[in-house]
């Protein structure tokens, strides 16, 4: 009588298992970057999501003239890196040609970032940076094949040591892409 139970119990446990191999999230297609970032790009609001990555920071742009890279600054050929880790963590390696005043032997930079409403908050303790904390609205929009960021209207942290010039420090952003697959 007892093993009427055990015939019930058994086949109950194999469709559970059945389901959960069904459920298996290494077949499911990874989103693209494009619809992580859909939610960050219509509201302004970035994600943990979107920001997760390997970024191009392709250069240094004028906040006032629609994001335009500015003439000297323009490190789209040989760009720098940001990587941001689902861990909290963050990298930056500077471009790999056109840096007339930072010391390629103080980088890369790592640090701590995370998200508070419609901020991006970084932290790193390296000694080559002007400050080590910084608070950045991050502007996201489509460029193409492309998701452009910039920190902020007026925001150079990273890169504010490659220049001595007080309107740059003042109007300038650093532009950061990444790939929309």
């Amino acid at each position: 009588m007892k093993k009427m139970y055990l015939v019930p119990f058994a086949a109950a446990l194999c469709s559970i298992g059945l389901l959960a191999a069904c459920g298996d999230s290494s077949t499911d297609p990874k989103p693209t970057k494009a619809e992580e970032c859909a939610s960050a790009l219509t509201t302004g609001v970035p994600t943990a999501e979107c920001l997760v990555g390997s970024w191009n920071m392709i250069g240094l742009a004028n906040a006032n003239l629609n994001n335009e890279i500015l003439p000297g600054f323009n490190y789209s050929a040989a760009p720098g890196k940001m990587i941001f880790t689902e861990n909290g963590k963050f990298e930056f390696d500077l471009p790999t040609a056109g840096i007339t005043k930072l010391d390629p032997l103080d980088y890369p930079v790592y640090g701590d970032w995370k998200i508070e409403g419609k901020v991006i908050k970084l932290h790193s303790m390296s000694t080559a940076l002007h400050k080590t904390r910084t608070e950045v609205t991050p502007i996201l929009s489509t460029d193409g094949s492309v998701i452009k960021m910039t920190f902020g209207p007026s925001t150079l942290w990273l890169m504010e040591n490659e220049t001595d010039e007080v309107s740059i420090k003042a109007n300038a952003t650093e532009v950061y892409t990444i790939s929309v697959q």
